[in-house]
């Protein structure tokens, strides 16, 4: 009679199959892990620069109530000016520079705005892991602040002391009401942007406590 040997696997073939799966399981694992922790960093990092972004606004905004007031004084003072100009019963003509102490006592006075917190979110703050619309909003109002505020003042100081004729003796309404003009755009630009970066400040704040 003959005898049939059942077959088997080697002892150690079992051992090594356990040990195949936890090792697939820990560099499995590891690499969730990596990345989670690598995904909270990012977040950490952009919520980090958010917050820079914000202090640098409410600074902003404080720059910015600290000349419309200014900027809408000279509005009125060069109105005055005007008045007192046209009422004259002679023709008057006079140096459009030596109008400066009177119209703007302050200069001109520049916003004084900053944008390098918003620059260094974007190079450095991967606020790619940020919602889109929160991103966005932020980059509309400082396009806003860019090419609304800061273009209109760089205008009004461009046109006021581009050229030699603010030293020659001239009709002075026609140059005080170009003049004028300008800060009534500038000063309407501080405002409309006062309210919009505190629009902002608030919907981010929202955002966070939601």
């Amino acid at each position: 009679m003959s005898t049939h040997s059942s077959p088997f696997l080697p002892s150690w073939l079992g051992r090594a199959l356990v040990e195949g799966v936890l090792i697939l399981f820990a560099v499995v694992l590891g690499f969730i892990v990596n990345e989670w922790r690598e995904d909270v960093a990012d977040q950490r990092a952009a919520e980090a620069a958010m917050g820079r972004v914000v202090a640098e606004i409410e600074a902003n905004i404080e720059a910015l109530e600290d000349v419309v007031a200014y900027h809408e004084e000279v509005v009125e003072r060069i109105s005055a000016r005007v008045a007192e100009i046209e009422a004259s019963p002679e023709p008057v003509e006079s140096v459009l520079f030596d109008e400066f102490p009177r119209v703007l006592p302050r200069g001109v006075n520049a916003p004084g705005l900053s944008r390098f917190a918003w620059e260094h979110a974007q190079q450095h703050g991967r606020l790619n892991v940020l919602p889109y619309e929160r991103v966005s909003e932020v980059a509309r109002i400082y396009e806003m602040q860019a090419y609304g505020v800061e273009s209109t003042w760089r205008q009004i100081v461009d046109l006021l002391f581009s050229g030699p004729q603010i030293m020659s003796s001239q009709d002075l309404v026609p140059s005080l009401r170009f003049t004028q003009i300008g800060f009534t755009e500038l000063a309407s630009q501080e405002r409309f942007l006062i309210n919009q970066y505190q629009r902002l400040l608030v919907e981010m704040g929202e955002a966070e406590q939601g």
